[in-house]
């Protein structure tokens, strides 16, 4: 029997098969986002994109017994459109379950043991997991209204400080020349073109780079860390608290876990940000699927 394990974003999704053997093949589509997309679109990726490679690899789709697909849009009421899909795609399949991005993440990270895990990427998303689901979310809300601690929220900071003059004009000039841009253009690309979450985020490689060189970059990441942790983690150390005031095991220790490109990379203002708060950093990675492969097949 092949175990297929899924992790899908809005831009890529990687389809892992565990095979009988113990060999894992990886093959990779486009994203997938039920929330957003027709399950027609879905369907069309999942038959003209996945299966066709397939047979190249020596799967049989019939052959495939478990699906444990994790993805980017699966909200309650889209579950049953991605099951459905998956069940069509993969008829003999007896176990189908398909679970949000944000379980994904506290699986790979925690395995099946309590902790704090989180999500650090374009976007930012956390919860409080029991070692088999999650029982606490502060909501994320984006990033107009939320996503503290995300790449988009860093590079709106970043062209706030340079536009308004809070960060030195010398730092200002030097992207504008690299990245090509002036004021308009920037306007354009944040309220005007499409997914500007991901022009905002794409700036933390340019943060990245020059951190060492202008420490006020550095200071500015763990600060966007800093208000993640206040307003999205705080809460679940006050259940913590109120759980053995009543004489209850607490779920978790005072460490943050996470997966994301802004976790993976700015590992050190992480734990900066978090010694800050008297929290200490545990496991970062930064895609789930090596955890989610841990996870489902080192029982």
């Amino acid at each position: 029997m092949v175990k297929l394990i899924v992790d899908s974003g809005s831009t890529k999704t990687d389809w892992c098969f565990a095979m009988p053997s113990g060999a894992l093949v990886s093959v990779k589509t486009g994203g997938i986002n039920p929330a957003v997309q027709d399950a027609a679109i879905i369907e069309a990726t999942i038959k003209n994109h996945l299966l066709p490679l397939l047979p190249a690899q020596d799967i049989d789709p019939n052959e495939v017994g478990e699906i444990y697909y994790y993805g980017a849009g699966c909200t309650p009421d889209r579950l049953p459109v991605m099951r459905k899909l998956l069940t069509e795609a993969f008829g003999c399949a007896q176990t189908v379950e398909v679970c949000s991005d944000l379980l994904a993440a506290a699986r790979a990270l925690c395995l099946r043991k309590k902790g704090i895990a989180c999500i650090l990427g374009t976007g930012a998303n956390s919860c409080l997991y029991d070692g088999e689901g999650i029982v606490a979310q502060t909501p994320a809300l984006g990033y107009i209204l939320g996503d503290e601690g995300s790449g988009a929220v860093l590079g709106r900071n970043f062209l706030n400080g340079i536009l308004k003059g809070w960060l030195p004009e010398e730092l200002r000039n030097l992207f504008m020349a690299e990245w090509q841009l002036d004021v308009a253009e920037i306007i354009n690309k944040v309220y005007r073109e499409q997914y500007p979450n991901r022009f905002l985020a794409s700036i933390s490689t340019f943060i990245a780079s020059n951190m060492e060189r202008y420490p006020q970059l550095a200071d500015m990441v763990v600060q966007n860390f800093e208000m993640f942790i206040d307003v999205n983690i705080q809460p679940y150390l006050k259940l913590e608290t109120e759980a053995e005031k009543n004489g209850e095991k607490a779920q978790s220790a005072r460490e943050i876990n996470a997966v994301g490109s802004i976790a993976y990379y700015f590992r050190n203002q992480l734990e900066r940000a978090a010694n800050n708060r008297s929290l200490s950093v545990g496991r970062i990675i930064k895609s789930p699927m090596q955890g989610l492969v841990e996870y489902h097949l080192g029982e």
